[in-house]
């Protein structure tokens, strides 16, 4: 695993870098391989001793930022926040595999009507906004990884698999329904 470490306005010591990046490899704990790195920005505002991590698995991205009077302590911290959510993703993403295993020997998708033609002067109805982005090709599991590391709703991607314009939500039970068109 690569660690980058930047300091900003203080002396990179050896005894902080090596406990900086002591601390980041028992991070990578949960995530083996070559395209696990993490980046360091330790820097000092005031009396302020701030750390932030930017940690990178292939296409995921987790962020922590943490601050105390004491650098070690700034640093624990940070790690430990970056544990957590570390952890959160490697059990979200086990559940996921639980839920694709059942959902494959399942296969069926049952969708509700949704959208009522009948309230169509009801506010709830009319259209506050609208974003537009690009469509990239994904796979299944990298759309449900995005759904969840984004917090959105609903997703809309390219099938990688079927080149197809397909949609991920999450149900009111917490399991993800993805709606596909048969064309």
């Amino acid at each position: 695993m690569q660690i980058n470490i930047t300091a900003r306005h203080l002396k990179l010591t050896d005894a902080i870098d090596s406990y900086v990046r002591k601390k980041v490899s028992k991070a990578s704990k949960f995530y083996d391989g070559d395209d696990v790195w993490a980046h360091v920005i330790l820097s000092v505002e005031k009396s302020r001793q701030i750390t932030e991590i930017n940690f990178h698995v292939g296409k995921l991205t987790f962020r922590v930022k943490e601050q105390s009077p004491d650098l070690y302590a700034s640093i624990d911290l940070s790690i430990d926040k970056l544990d957590k959510q570390l952890k959160k993703r490697k059990e979200i993403s086990k559940i996921h595999r639980q839920d694709n295993r059942k959902v494959s020997k399942a296969k069926k998708a049952v969708f509700e009507d949704v959208f009522s033609y009948d309230a169509m002067e009801d506010s709830r109805t009319k259209i506050s906004e609208v974003k537009r982005f690009d469509l990239k090709p994904e796979t299944i599991e990298e759309a449900i990884e995005n759904l969840d590391n984004l917090g959105y709703r609903v997703y809309m991607f390219l099938n990688n698999d079927t080149d197809k314009v397909n949609v991920l939500y999450r149900n009111d039970g917490g399991s993800i329904v993805i709606l596909e068109p048969e064309m």
